[in-house]
């Protein structure tokens, strides 16, 4: 049943993707995954993240919401595992790490239920606001062509 939908809800992270997600099979999941491997493995490496495609955004986004809901509800575990960190103005300012990380949130639209179908190209809302890549399917283009990843870097086992 691995390319069985998931509810709304289940498959813990991938179930607070939105609703047009829930049909995606297991190659695009596995996908998605590896959005959120790739901006680890950029943040261990270069202590940054800039997302490169609508995928590594939404995983960006979801990964800001996460920390949001801990600081919020676990605030005595979030200030132990910062303890002894060099201490920025921006520390918590979720609002303004989602403007500048992000390219848009023309994606964050899908969340809404009196948009749906706003992810297929040909629908009138699509093409009067000019949206690229709401569509599940182009998730992991690269925004630009210069900044494609590897194609050959595989999947976490």
């Amino acid at each position: 049943m691995a390319d069985a939908p998931l509810g709304r809800g289940e498959g813990r992270v991938l179930g607070l993707l939105p609703p047009v997600t829930v049909r995606q099979d297991r190659a695009w999941r596995r996908q998605m995954a590896r959005c959120f491997d790739d901006l680890a493995a950029d943040l261990a490496r270069d202590g940054t993240v800039r997302p490169r495609c609508t995928g590594e955004e939404m995983a960006l986004r979801l990964g800001i919401d996460r920390a949001g809901a801990l600081l919020r509800n676990r605030p005595r575990l979030v200030a132990k595992k910062v303890a002894g960190l060099e201490e920025d103005r921006r520390d918590f300012d979720w609002d303004w790490y989602l403007d500048v990380l992000f390219e848009d949130h023309d994606v964050l639209m899908l969340f809404d239920a009196c948009l749906d179908g706003i992810e297929d190209s040909t629908s009138e809302i699509n093409q009067a606001l000019g949206l690229a890549g709401p569509a599940p399917a182009d998730w992991f283009s690269p925004f630009r062509p210069g900044q494609a990843r590897d194609p050959g870097r595989g999947f976490r086992h």
